[in-house]
């Protein structure tokens, strides 16, 4: 069970955008939390018509959301949040299973919300930008490698740095076009 949940995660971040961006640690803090009654409901994507995202409202402070292909259905919390007046969306499954041994790190990912109305347009990230900006500058976070060692193209990036270290980052780079180029547009 576990195996497949794990392939079934890979496959939707492949899906979205080819890589996405994880962390060990969240993107939020319970002060950044904000609730949005407009994010619930199910939306299609609107370049994968067979994409389905569905926000339930679990509680004033986060969603519970299923992304589903005609394959598979992939279940996890969805927070919405604010970075000074910008909002984000940190995605995480806490669920650990026993079917993996040693069992998998639950990892973050996130994307920054461009609007919610009359669409939801949303980019995570970019994974390939911010692979070569830390292959120059690899103090600027504090991040790990996993992987084939001796084929670069065979490793993962995870950021390991805390939730404050991960904020300033993403608020130097809010501007960084290169940083948020993909953009998935969802429609109700």
């Amino acid at each position: 069970m576990r195996k497949r949940y794990l392939l079934i995660l890979a496959a939707c971040a492949l899906v979205l955008t080819g890589c996405l961006v994880t962390s060990v640690y969240p993107f939020y803090t319970q002060k950044d939390v904000v609730f949005e009654p407009a994010l619930a409901g199910t939306w299609t994507n609107a370049s994968e018509g067979e994409e389905r995202w569905e926000f339930a409202a679990v509680s004033t402070n986060n969603y519970r959301l299923s992304f589903m292909t005609k394959d598979a259905t992939n279940v996890v919390q969805a927070t919405l949040f604010k970075i000074q007046t910008t909002l984000f969306l940190d995605l995480f499954n806490g669920e650990i299973g026993d079917e993996v041994q040693p069992p998998p790190i639950p990892s973050h990912f996130l994307f920054r919300v461009k609007q919610i109305k009359p669409t939801v347009k949303m980019s995570p990230m970019d994974y390939e930008w911010l692979t070569k900006f830390l292959a120059q500058d690899p103090r600027a976070l504090r991040h790990h490698l996993i992987g084939d060692e001796k084929d670069k193209d065979k490793q993962r990036l995870v950021l390991t740095a805390d939730t404050a270290d991960l904020q300033k980052f993403i608020v130097k780079h809010l501007d960084t076009a290169e940083a948020w180029k993909d953009t998935t547009e969802l429609t109700k």
